[in-house]
């Protein structure tokens, strides 16, 4: 006879299994935590480091000695900037994983090697006037240009590189997608300005990585061992000491100047209407910081400081920017000690959005126009069902008139309405839920009514970019309260849902609808269902 006895409750008073022995816990993802990630190379480190200073001790030539010493500096080195690339992919909330640092610090490691180095050395410090008789002035003028052209735009363009390729990704997406695996496309992919300063930072951590342990480290080791005239311990502590300050200025210097080119060029993926002003922008405001700081000594070793400063408060003046752009697309946390301001989406009055009217202290009422053509299935090719309930027009629809804005940015664009799908007789809603949300995309407020057509095309402000992304919103054949929106074109979009997790909408595939979820339509296109 089986036991229909209820489970006995848990005691709370009594520790479970699980709080006593936390790594068992299934509630928990060990192995998905950054922190895990990061405290692993800590602890590998932290050996490392124990061993290699004990051969630096017991190694008995100053041969062997200096082998070990560049070990030394090369885990050192190394940590410094993990821990830093750390500190901004936590502080950033993203949602990429940390291994979004690899790929641009591979492809900057690559480019330094000397066949693309001597590339960029000839059109930067032979074609243009970057070369050594300029960088070497004492004359800020003179320093100044040199520095610009020479180190400046030399350099940030070659940490941009993995950026630009990224933001390509993301540009061509409707060809991109049927050549590069889909794994490798959403890896590698710049979505928008957050994604562009992570990967700016991280190839400028590169860049510090190769430069400083592979040439200043050495050449001020060379230069002590000689004037010492063999003292290789008093020249590895001077390495030492210029290694610390060279790593540590990267989030004022090499890292800030990247992330923040970087910040435009995600910006130009968005805002493609002005994208190569934004890219301009983006590499001038680069090379004139790191022209600035390379030269101003040359007038007053003070305005180091405020070189410095300055770069500093411009990073993370994009890097806040960057991610109240994401909370407005996306809908992700922006708690950063009151640091930003923004209306999330789906959480109510998004910024530039009027309020909803109000009638009589509650929300109006929409008035529904005549059903259009019914609604295609849940999953299935248009066309409709049977027995679909009515649905309606936009909401606040006038009888036989123009469709009345949904509440959003005043004015919201015009999103021209299907003849055939025009109001002619009101009727009252039976599912209010699906009156009441929209897609917030370019500008435009466009009224998800169930069986409504949506042409992104029409959209003014994208126009042909728009072009072949076509939807229709659906309803769920079990269930008349819940709506999806079906992507009628050939590419597959991403949709980010309330819980954070993304969902490939293939072609002639849905996506439920609920206020608070984010549609990226590729080429830079993303929209937020507000409502």
């Amino acid at each position: 006879m089986a036991n229909h006895m209820p489970p006995v409750p848990r005691d709370h008073d009594e520790a479970s299994f699980s709080e006593i022995v936390p790594i068992r816990s299934g509630k928990i993802s060990l192995f998905k935590s950054p922190l895990f990630i990061f405290g692993i190379v800590t602890a590998i480190a932290t050996v490392l480091l124990f061993g290699l200073m004990q051969g630096l001790m017991n190694a008995p030539t100053p041969q062997e000695r200096y082998g070990v010493f560049r070990s030394l500096t090369m885990v050192i080195t190394a940590y410094l900037l993990l821990l830093t690339l750390f500190a901004i992919f936590l502080y950033s909330r993203t949602d990429r994983k940390i291994w979004y640092f690899a790929f641009p610090v591979v492809v900057i490691c690559i480019l330094l090697t000397p066949p693309f180095l001597r590339l960029f050395f000839f059109i930067f410090r032979e074609m243009l006037p970057g070369g050594p008789n300029l960088t070497g002035s004492r004359i800020f003028f003179n320093a100044f240009i040199g520095m610009f052209f020479g180190a400046g735009l030399m350099e940030e363009l070659m940490k941009a590189i993995a950026v630009l390729f990224g933001a390509s990704l993301t540009i061509f997406a409707a060809r991109m997608r049927s050549v590069v695996p889909g794994a490798v496309y959403d890896l590698l992919r710049v979505r928008g300005p957050l994604d562009g300063i992570l990967m700016g930072v991280a190839a400028g951590a590169g860049f510090i990585f190769l430069e400083t342990w592979d040439q200043y480290v050495p050449n001020i080791v060379a230069q002590v061992f000689k004037a010492t005239k063999g003292n290789d311990l008093g020249a590895f502590g001077l390495g030492l000491m210029l290694l610390f300050p060279r790593v540590i200025n990267g989030l004022a210097g090499h890292m800030a100047y990247a992330g923040i080119f970087g910040y435009f060029i995600g910006l130009a993926v968005i805002r493609p209407r002005k994208a190569p002003m934004l890219l301009l922008i983006g590499w001038l405001t680069a090379a004139i910081l790191h022209a600035l700081w390379n030269s101003v000594g040359t007038i007053w070793g003070g305005l180091s400081y405020v070189v410095a400063a300055a770069t500093v408060i411009v990073l993370v003046a994009c890097l806040l920017k960057a991610r109240q752009i994401e909370a407005s697309i996306f809908g992700r946390s922006v708690e950063t000690s009151g640091s930003i301001i923004v209306g999330m989406p789906g959480s109510g009055q998004v910024p530039g959005m009027a309020p909803a009217p109000q009638w009589g202290g509650q929300a109006a009422p929409p008035q529904w126009g005549a059903a259009p053509p019914r609604p295609a299935q849940w999953g299935a090719p248009a066309g409709g069902f049977p027995g679909a309930p009515p649905p309606g027009g936009f909401p606040g629809a006038t009888p036989g008139g123009a469709p009345g804005a949904y509440p959003g940015a005043p004015p919201p664009q015009p999103y021209p309405y299907p003849a055939s799908q025009a109001a002619t007789t009101p009727m009252q809603p039976t599912m209010p839920v699906q009156a009441t949300l929209a897609l917030h995309v370019a500008g435009a407020n466009v009224p998800l009514t169930p069986g409504a057509r949506i042409d992104l095309s029409m959209i003014p402000a994208l126009g042909e970019r728009g072009r072949g992304l076509v939807g229709e919103v659906s309803v769920h054949p079990r269930n008349p309260g819940v709506i999806g929106l079906k992507n009628l074109g050939n590419a597959t979009w991403y949709a980010r849902l309330r819980d954070g997790s993304v969902q490939p909408v293939e072609p002639q595939r849905n996506v439920r609808l609920a206020g608070g979820i984010s549609i990226d339509f590729g080429g830079g296109i993303q929209g937020a269902v507000v409502g």
